[in-house]
């Protein structure tokens, strides 16, 4: 049954990117990073210090429920994917940002540990996924490139509350994490189908996020022929 949830948003997301051109990009800028993104999505909140989360919320594309293309005007008798598509739901995603550790580490981990200061997450009332586990008929991704690099996710979850997936990365002096999550639905293929969209979205996000580059100050332009540089007494 839940093999069916696959072919839908394979194929709302190649339509996605077929309207693609039809969508404005637009973007948001930090001390730290740069996040692209397309008009539709809504951005809550930008980070204004390191800490702070820059608040994104991934809604639908549009009202228009997708079923098959070309054949919107004849739906299939069953039309289970067409209600869940009705209900899904936003996907929330928070991103992060803090000078990298010195010391060398899971990145994801890291970033898991101070996002658990972010009373909004609700972190302490999440449980973590086993790692070896067969999750709505498919088999769970667990790694997503951020910054260039494939990183483990952390999975959390918790009943009644959200599904969480969090992700970090580094790059150029700066930590980066990401925490995306949809509710946690008591229908089982809804909740598969807002979990498909989610890790959709979240690879979305992810790339269009770039590192700014903080604490990489070019050297200074070398002086004129002729003029006196720095610390040499002039004539």
């Amino acid at each position: 049954m839940t093999r069916q949830f696959v072919l839908p948003l394979t194929l709302l997301a190649t339509a996605l990117v077929s309207v693609g051109c039809a969508t404005e990009q637009k973007m948001l800028k930090t001390s730290r990073y740069t996040l692209s993104y397309p008009d539709y999505w809504k951005v809550n909140s930008v980070a204004q210090k390191d800490g702070e989360p820059t608040h994104v919320t991934i809604g639908k594309y549009s009202e228009t429920v997708m079923t098959q293309p070309g054949d919107a005007a004849n739906p299939p008798a069953n039309s289970s994917q067409s209600a869940y598509e009705a209900a899904q739901a936003d996907v929330d995603v928070r991103l992060y940002a803090w000078p990298a550790p010195a010391e060398a580490g899971d990145p994801t981990q890291q970033v898991a540990q101070l996002m658990f200061k972010d009373p909004d997450l609700q972190m302490d009332k999440l449980g973590r996924l086993p790692d070896a586990r067969d999750e709505c008929g498919n088999d769970f991704k667990r790694k997503y490139t951020i910054l260039g690099s494939q990183h483990e996710t952390l999975d959390l979850a918790s009943r009644p509350g959200y599904r969480v997936i969090v992700v970090g990365g580094q790059d150029q002096g700066t930590l980066l994490g990401v925490a995306s999550r949809v509710p946690f639905e008591q229908d089982m293929g809804l909740y598969c189908h807002n979990l498909g969209n989610m890790r959709t979205q979240l690879q979305l996000f992810l790339d269009g996020v770039k590192v700014v580059g903080v604490g990489n100050t070019p050297p200074p332009p070398a002086p004129p022929t002729g003029a006196a540089g720095p610390g040499t007494p002039s004539k």
